[in-house]
């Protein structure tokens, strides 16, 4: 049976059926809940990675920047979002 916000209503007579039934559909709900370790990994999981792994750029640009150096730049971008994803 499911949790019944509704239940019990205000200035109704307490039955102990309805009101235990309640509370075993409350007692479910907070089983199926994630626990807190489980929540931790979670976040974990979803969190963006440190960007340790990518290294700094190191480079000086012309004026006007050259192809070169403008690839250079996206594929650093390119690196530090794989990382950030964790892909």
């Amino acid at each position: 049976m499911p949790y019944d916000l509704t239940k019990p209503a205000n200035n109704s007579p307490i039955v102990a059926v309805e009101l235990r039934n309640q509370f075993n559909a409350l007692h479910e709900e907070i089983i199926l809940r994630p626990t807190f370790a489980n929540m931790t990994d979670n976040i974990a999981l979803q969190a963006a990675a440190l960007p340790d792994s990518v290294p700094a750029l190191g480079l000086v640009i012309s004026d006007p920047p050259t192809q070169a150096e403008v690839q250079n730049i996206v594929d650093a971008y390119n690196a530090l979002l794989q990382v950030l994803k964790r892909e």
